[in-house]
């Protein structure tokens, strides 16, 4: 993964917008390899994500606020450089999301997509985390909560064609696991599986979310679990490119 974002420290943003900021982590990430920036704004719809990033990140130069990403509340082409990570499936209507992150970015900035995607050459244990998410995504969908399967890798990269950038770099990348049995490396999918029955419990008809929440357990014993590959998308807002 470091190799990956290699390409932050060639970039000069002073105005960088992470959309979809959830609880920070990428911020970190921009915060280490960027070339140079003033500025990192986060956003994020959840409130309850958004107030753990503002204790996270109380420094001046990185402010977090709740908003609808379909309706930024920044003026046209403001951004230096907008990134999006690991969250287009968590998006009610992907491309509308993406045409307000293309509004906000300056004409010659760059917009930079991180997303985890289900198909490909993907090794046990790493099926086993994408079980998992769709898992708790087929949960949250009962709750109401916008989250959807993750997306195939060509579907990705189709979306962000669409968007007329230029200079694409596309990349893929996974975080290397040396024992996906390792009790540590599984620790978070079974806390958030114990979470996740707790939740099912004031569901009714909720039999076939248990049977496949506990098939999933299984796995962890049986293959261990490793992080999805991902995939790296960078292009820059072409000087002509409206807004309108």
């Amino acid at each position: 993964m470091k190799d990956v974002f290699d390409i932050l420290s060639k970039i000069k943003a002073p105005q960088v917008l992470d959309a979809a900021t959830g609880r920070g982590d990428f911020i970190n990430i921009l915060k280490q390899r960027l070339g140079h920036f003033v500025r990192i704004v986060g956003v994020d719809s959840n409130p309850k994500t958004v107030e753990h990033a503002q204790n996270l990140f109380p420094e001046d130069e990185v402010e977090i606020y709740q908003m609808n990403l379909e309706e930024l509340n920044f003026v046209d082409d403001h951004f230096d450089l907008v990134t999006i990570s690991n969250a287009l499936h968590h998006l009610a209507n992907v491309e509308l999301v993406l045409a307000e992150l293309l509004r906000v970015l300056k004409p010659g900035g760059h917009l930079l997509i991180s997303e985890m995607y289900q198909d490909g050459v993907q090794t046990d244990a790493q099926r086993t985390h994408i079980m998992m998410h769709h898992w708790v995504a087929r949960v949250d969908q009962r709750f109401g909560i916008d989250h959807f399967e993750t997306f195939e890798r060509q579907q990705i990269i189709d979306k962000i064609k669409s968007l007329g950038l230029t200079d694409l770099k596309i990349k893929d990348y996974y975080v290397p696991v040396n024992n996906p049995k390792d009790a540590q490396n599984c620790e978070n999918l079974k806390r958030n599986y114990n979470g996740i029955l707790k939740r099912i419990d004031s569901l009714e008809d909720s039999q076939s979310l248990v049977v496949e929440g506990e098939e999933i357990q299984k796995r962890i014993q049986d293959y261990g679990c490793a992080p999805a590959s991902r995939i790296m998308i960078l292009g820059t807002k072409p000087l002509n490119q409206s807004t309108d």
